[in-house]
């Protein structure tokens, strides 16, 4: 077993706003969900989609990256609850990202990498981007948050 590490991005959709009716009913359709034609009690947010969540990047064993989250994101508490990422995490990290990319041996004053190694340039390229999408998602409102499993 390895360690896989998700960033994943969360948008609340808030009850009683008619404008969202199509997303909850293109996201019920894509589930299955058929809404009764009477709910008990006609309460209208009985089984209402309330949220919609989205991954945004994957990583398979990229320790480095993982580390600094665990030390930057869940206060050096390594475990696999959903961590909020504000917008400024987020924007550090793509500011360490981009320094290692353009001086590979300066990785290990940001991360934490075994025998004086350097990150993978794919790994960097490929944060790089899944961070420029992550903060576009919060500038039209979601929220992001990291989870790893091992």
């Amino acid at each position: 077993m390895g360690l896989d590490m998700y960033l994943e991005a969360r948008f609340y959709l808030p009850p009683y706003d008619e404008t969202l009716a199509p997303i909850r009913a293109a996201i019920g359709k894509a589930i299955g969900y058929v809404p009764p034609a009477e709910k008990p009690d006609n309460d209208p947010t009985l089984l209402e989609v309330t949220g919609v969540s989205v991954r945004v990047g994957y990583w398979r064993k990229f320790d480095p990256l993982h580390q600094w989250f665990v030390n930057n994101v869940q206060g050096g508490h390594d475990d696999c609850r959903p961590s909020f990422v504000s917008s400024e995490v987020l924007t550090e990290l793509e500011d360490q990202l981009d320094q290692i990319d353009d001086d590979p041996q300066s990785a290990s004053e940001h991360f934490i990498i075994e025998d004086d190694s350097t990150l993978d340039e794919t790994d960097v390229d490929y944060t790089i981007k899944v961070l420029v999408h992550a903060k576009h998602l919060q500038e039209r409102g979601w929220d992001i948050y990291y989870r790893a499993s091992s």
